[in-house]
């Protein structure tokens, strides 16, 4: 009995495992057929909602290719007729055969319209058009003005003004419509730009002009050097700026001129620098006047006192330390003779490239040394780098010795 009991109760645990396999099997396929039914809902509805935007895109985009469409057929209109009129004029009076007749029209018109459709694709590739719009006007004037000869050689006055305004129609209707392309892609109106500014600040384009002539800039960087060459300050600035720059510009040229007039600025290497002529000056007239109110019968060596005296005196923040600490009494007697005399050998060896141009204090003292076989203080050769380089020791001997 109990083997008959565990076989049925082993039956009875088969079907439910069987039922239990048929129920998960039918739970799959719904799940299945709801994923499906949802996924055909999704891409129905990705489908019109495409169709939506493609049809919301073509709606707004009728108009702008409706547009676009007027505006080529009232730009073609008067090329055509003019095409038709030159043409005829072409095969009737100047009996050219009726294949090449219309060479004329496109020997006449295609030149400003070539300088018109590349503008046109340089503005829509954001690159700059340069003097194509200004080519393009006068190729279509010399159109014009051939259209219209010959239009009133054939039918009068009206015929050849037709003939010239159907000439410029066309180019007109392509500029106008080039200048809001331009304006709606955020292209720089150069063309319009340069017009305006020769109109409005005429010496400044002409100065730009020969900048560029003479050093090969571009177009940016010389009006701005213009702008610095006038004003001191660049195109940016306000109003108040270049007013007072230009004073200021006025008031260096003056002094410059001035100083150039009496020696204090020279040409070194292609470039204007200032010369030590000031400062030598202001050394021997300070010593002049130190010997003159220096007792001889007090002093047995007056130079070396005089001497002693103006080096005190000069009181250069750059130099004042090192000729108090670093040379001695004979070498300040010799500093301004010493100096000058040796300036014009110095020069001669920047040029020969014997020392940079620049020298410091170390390196003219090491030149001394080397080529010239004597030593060199370091007040002289102080005084030696300024002058090389451009520097101006300000000295007054007016109030150095009272």
């Amino acid at each position: 009995m109990s083997m008959l009991a565990d076989v049925r109760e082993q039956k009875r645990a088969d079907q439910a495992a069987a039922e239990q396999r048929r129920q998960d099997a039918a739970d799959r396929e719904a799940a299945r057929r709801r994923d499906e039914r949802a996924a055909r809902i999704n891409r129905a509805a990705v489908r019109k909602a495409d169709r939506r935007a493609s049809l919301a895109r073509y709606r707004a985009a009728v108009p702008g290719a409706a547009l676009s469409a007027l505006w080529a057929t009232m730009i073609v209109l008067p090329i055509c007729l003019a095409w038709t009129a030159q043409a005829a004029f072409a095969a009737e009076t100047l009996q050219i055969g009726w294949p090449w007749a219309h060479a004329f029209p496109a020997a006449i018109e295609c030149g400003a319209w070539l300088c018109a459709f590349e503008s046109y694709r340089r503005i829509h590739r954001g690159m700059p058009v340069g003097s194509l719009p200004r080519w393009m006007w006068i190729l279509a004037g010399v159109a014009a003005v051939i259209n219209a000869s010959h239009g009133i050689a054939d039918g009068g006055l009206p015929a050849g003004l037709a003939l010239g305004a159907l000439s410029l129609l066309g180019v007109l209707l392509h500029s106008i419509r080039q200048s809001l392309d331009a304006d709606a892609s955020g292209a720089p109106r150069r063309v319009g730009l340069a017009i305006w500014r020769r109109v409005r600040y005429p010496r400044l384009s002409l100065a730009a002009a020969s900048l560029r002539a003479a050093r090969e800039l571009d177009h940016a960087t010389a009006w701005r050097l213009a702008w610095h060459d006038r004003y001191g300050v660049g195109p940016d600035s306000t109003l108040r700026d270049r007013r007072l720059g230009r004073v200021i510009v006025h008031r260096e040229e003056r002094a410059d001129r001035k100083a150039a007039k009496s020696g204090e600025l020279t040409l070194i290497d292609g470039r204007v620098q200032r010369t030590q002529a000031n400062t030598v000056r202001g050394f021997v007239t300070a010593h002049e006047r130190a010997a003159l109110q220096t007792p001889f019968a007090a002093n047995p060596d007056p130079d070396s006192t005089a001497s002693n005296s103006v080096t005190e005196e000069v009181t250069d923040p750059d130099t004042t330390e090192v000729r108090n600490v670093g040379s001695t009494g004979s070498e300040q007697e010799k500093l301004t003779g010493r100096a000058a005399a040796l300036l014009p050998a110095l020069h001669e060896a920047i040029a020969a490239e014997a020392i940079p141009p620049n020298p410091s204090v170390k390196r003219i003292r090491t030149w001394a040394r080397d080529y010239l076989h004597e030593p060199l203080g370091v007040p002289t050769a102080q005084a030696l780098r300024d002058a090389v380089t451009g520097l101006h020791l300000t000295t007054d001997p007016a109030q150095e010795v009272p």
